[in-house]
């Protein structure tokens, strides 16, 4: 059988046939890697619409986690007389009428959410004029150790410095891995993290029924 010989065009074609398919390939491994399923976020309005304390609950949450926290803290601010919004922050359009702001994040790398810290910064003359509490959902406090609490305080000091909160909280999450990227859940396998819910319900109802006696007062 005779040798064909591939002419230089051919040869292009052809190389840049296998490069193109080896970038689609590894594109869609990529994509397939980091892909997070879609959470929904919670968006609800709990107690007496007349009544003249309003509160607001804005949070921002990757996996789901942090809006349940700032829905049963939207509870028990409405069973002792609160008329509250509880939304994602990227939902919130206007901060009028409210008598007091609770802000809330998830923290990945060590900080709050970007849209969680932006939302402070974009809003600090209106939020300085109303009492605004900040809570945090992080695995550091899946252990409430005073070493723990020292640390996910440190979190949110870039927060702090904008505007200085008057009450915080730090809560444990929960940790899903079906709600995570495959990178997400294989990185935090090798760090020895474990799924599990985490949160302590007392505890956040507490936080929030003494918050809200300290600043709605």
């Amino acid at each position: 059988m005779p040798t064909r010989t591939l002419s230089r065009r051919d040869f292009l074609k052809t190389t840049g046939l296998a490069l193109g398919t080896g970038v689609v390939a590894c594109s869609g491994l990529t994509a397939l890697a980091t892909y997070r399923p879609s959470v929904a976020l919670p968006e609800s309005t709990f107690g007496d619409q007349d009544t003249a304390k309003k509160v607001l609950i804005a949070y921002a949450s990757k996996c789901g986690s942090t809006g349940e926290v700032a829905t049963a803290i939207g509870k028990t601010l409405a069973q002792n007389g609160a008329h509250v919004d509880v939304m994602p922050l990227k939902e919130v359009t206007d901060l009028s009428g409210y008598q007091a702001v609770f802000v809330g994040s998830a923290i990945r790398v060590g900080k709050w959410l970007r849209e969680a810290a932006d939302f402070v910064n974009e809003n600090r003359a209106i939020l300085q004029r109303v009492p605004t509490a900040y809570f945090t959902v992080c695995m550091t406090m899946a252990e409430d150790t005073p070493a723990n609490r020292d640390r996910a305080a440190g979190f949110i000091d870039p927060v702090r410095t904008v505007l200085a909160p008057a009450a915080e909280g730090y809560f444990a999450g929960k940790v899903d891995f079906k709600r995570l990227s495959f990178v997400e859940s294989t990185m935090l396998k090798a760090k020895g993290g474990i799924e599990g819910d985490f949160r302590n319900w007392d505890k956040i109802k507490n936080w929030a029924q003494s918050t809200y006696a300290q600043i709605c007062a």
